[in-house]
């Protein structure tokens, strides 16, 4: 079976649904499959990496949006001449006939991105200021064609049922064309020896001992992953048990220094950049953090589970849809509760939950992995490919 995986960009450093697309793309591989990931690059050649073969289409323009439309026509042209059984797009593209919009809908971004907003006034001038990003219009566009004026050439492979319901739901796509294959991770277990160490090590290079629990947060945008209303549930937090915040990302950390300065607990919440890897800060914590505005379905969080860590996170993101309460962890029914998530937080570092979720690691492990995300995909494409001919076979 031949097929592309078409995402516009491929950059493992960006995190999210590029590393996703890049790990998906190598287990379908090691399942026979001839992959080939199309991307947008700058008239590089083709090259190999883990029997994957990345197409990099030339796309210049002197905007974002220039450059992305070009991609999509660059893809369009190379699907009529290339014989592909199965054209995946992660970035939407009309040459689809399996569309995986692993960031979720373009619609539901922006509307929980607004959420946030908690003022009217402000609310509608960010509003306003949409209407000024003509390339996420434009995706939304070309999302919506493909959704609704090309129902009958795809289907969908959601990432959580979340995302399905945003494409049913919100767009009128046909349910039975729809499936939701969760998503997967790939990450090692952790060993008691190695959950010591890094402890030790990660605490000793904080400046605090080994009983002062550590919540950690990882993300590259903590606006919208909730961080400022964890500073606001760190300042709630109970005296006889206060936690550290452990800040892992590439954002900005002015406005949240300054909103921890002024509520008093600035010394309990550390900002560490990404030189370490986030799987060490996950064998060194109590507790992951993910208190959310929107996630499609987090890889930090799976990421956390596989591992056995609890995670307090929220119903607007799809990864909570397996964890089970009192067992991993605490789903929230609004980020912006700081009281809400201060008791969550209190409850997810109770040593009995944590040691239920640890002993759950295992099964979640094997049920959260990409292997199994990929073996779910390639029966998804076999399912199609029996259902009729592909669009996308170039005539012999």
């Amino acid at each position: 079976m031949k097929v592309a995986i078409v995402q516009e960009q491929v950059d493992v450093r960006r995190g999210g649904s590029e590393t996703s697309t890049v790990e998906m793309a190598r287990e379908l591989a090691c399942l026979g499959l001839d992959l080939t990931v199309v991307c947008r690059g700058a008239g590089d050649e083709p090259f190999v990496a883990d029997n994957v073969t990345y197409l990099p289409i030339a796309a210049r323009g002197l905007t974002r949006l220039g450059r992305t439309y070009r991609f999509i026509q660059g893809v369009h042209r190379l699907c009529r001449t290339q014989r592909f059984d199965i054209v995946h797009a992660v970035t939407p593209c009309l040459s689809a006939n399996v569309y995986q919009p692993r960031g979720g809908t373009y619609a539901e971004t922006v509307t929980r991105t607004l959420a946030r907003v908690r003022h009217p006034t402000l609310r509608c001038l960010k509003r306003l200021a949409r209407v000024f990003n003509v390339r996420q219009r434009f995706l939304q566009r070309v999302e919506q064609n493909l959704l609704r004026k090309r129902r009958a050439r795809v289907s969908v492979a959601a990432v959580s049922d979340y995302v399905r319901r945003q494409v049913c739901d919100g767009l009128g796509f046909p349910g039975e064309r729809a499936r939701v294959i969760f998503n997967g991770v790939d990450i090692a277990p952790l060993s008691e020896d190695e959950r010591t160490q890094q402890r030790r090590a990660l605490r000793g290079g904080l400046g605090v001992d080994i009983e002062t629990p550590l919540v950690i947060f990882v993300a590259h945008n903590f606006g919208l992953k909730g961080l400022a209303e964890l500073v606001r549930a760190t300042a709630l937090a109970p005296p006889q048990r206060p936690w550290l915040v452990v800040v892992a990302g590439r954002d900005d950390p002015g406005r949240y220094r300054r909103l921890a300065r002024r509520l008093g607990v600035a010394e309990r919440v550390r900002f560490v950049g990404t030189q370490t890897p986030v799987r060490a800060w996950l064998a060194a914590g109590e507790v992951l953090a993910h208190p959310t505005w929107y996630d499609p379905c987090s890889r930090v969080v799976l990421e956390a589970l596989s591992v056995g860590l609890p995670v307090v996170t929220t119903r607007y993101n799809g990864a909570a849809e397996v964890m089970q309460p009192g067992r991993h962890g605490v789903v929230l029914d609004e980020p912006g509760d700081a009281p809400g998530l201060a008791a969550a937080l209190t409850r997810a570092l109770d040593p009995a939950l944590h040691a239920a979720c640890r002993a759950d690691a295992p099964r979640l492990h094997a049920q959260l992995s990409m292997s199994r995300h990929a073996r779910e995909l390639k029966a998804f494409y076999e399912d199609i490919l029996a259902a009729g001919p592909s669009p996308h076979r170039a005539p012999t």
